[in-house]
């Protein structure tokens, strides 16, 4: 499995053939779904910084989108750590542990707004016991200049040793304005909680982040990431850097 991932990237970027033209430069003006032939690879390094935990773990969640059609786009991510880089005594009890394999179908596109189903199944451990999830749910997003609001509601579903890999409701926001041709702001959020307890298990993110355009079909970010900045399910101390590069065909 290890090598599965990293031979798909390349033989993806590999490709001589082009995505569609049109696809926006700025960051807050994209549409919720690569054009037809358009690959994106989006590489994260995250670091922890909760008190008493700093660096433990660092790791890779790196993520592969690729625009299967107009209308259908591919998605191969990590719902935990990926690649966990920092070492067995920093958090990483395994190099590589999950993979997530995703779908978006665009089902309206009109002034503005989008609406997409989604679903994905995501593999949250393969150590034992082995953690299998499945997701399905909605993606929304409207996009006004310069600004523009996305939302990817959706309900997971556990369905091996539910004991301890139960049912959530989780509902993903990001606000993004473009402050320049170049550079745009976001701030993500959303609702997390598990769907059999909500009401004493619901929390709140909050990341702020911006987004650099390097060149064309090539980005880079920032972000800090309070992971339960309230709620009745918050834990407390619990943050994070991110920082990224994206690459575009």
């Amino acid at each position: 499995m290890r090598k599965i991932v990293p031979a798909l990237v390349l033989l993806t970027f590999s490709s001589t053939a082009r995505a569609q033209g049109g696809y926006p430069d700025e960051y807050a003006l994209r549409p919720l779904q690569l054009p037809t032939g358009m690959v994106q690879l989006k590489v994260p390094v995250v670091v922890n910084l909760s008190e008493g935990a700093a660096a433990s773990p660092v790791f890779i969640p790196f993520d592969l989108r690729l625009g299967l059609t107009d209308d259908l786009e591919m998605r191969i991510f990590h719902p935990v750590h990926g690649l966990c880089v920092s070492g067995h005594a920093k958090g990483c009890d395994h190099i590589y542990n999950d993979l997530g394999l995703g779908m978006l179908y665009s089902v309206m596109r009109e002034q503005g707004v989008e609406l997409s189903l989604l679903g994905a199944v995501e593999v949250t451990s393969f150590a034992s016991p082995v953690l299998v999830r499945l997701d399905t749910g909605m993606a929304f997003k409207y996009v006004h200049a310069p600004f523009s609001v996305a939302a990817w509601p959706y309900v997971g579903i556990g369905l091996t040793h539910r004991d301890g890999n139960g049912d959530s409701i989780n509902v993903p926001v990001e606000f993004a304005y473009e402050l320049a041709p170049l550079t745009a702001l976001f701030l993500e959020s959303g609702l997390y909680g598990d769907a059999h307890d909500f009401g004493n298990s619901w929390h709140t993110p909050l990341g702020v982040g911006i987004n650099y355009l390097l060149q064309h079909g090539v980005d880079m970010g920032a972000e800090f990431k309070l992971d339960d900045a309230v709620g009745n399910g918050a834990g407390g101390d619990a943050r994070e850097f991110i920082f990224y590069f994206a690459l575009r065909n």
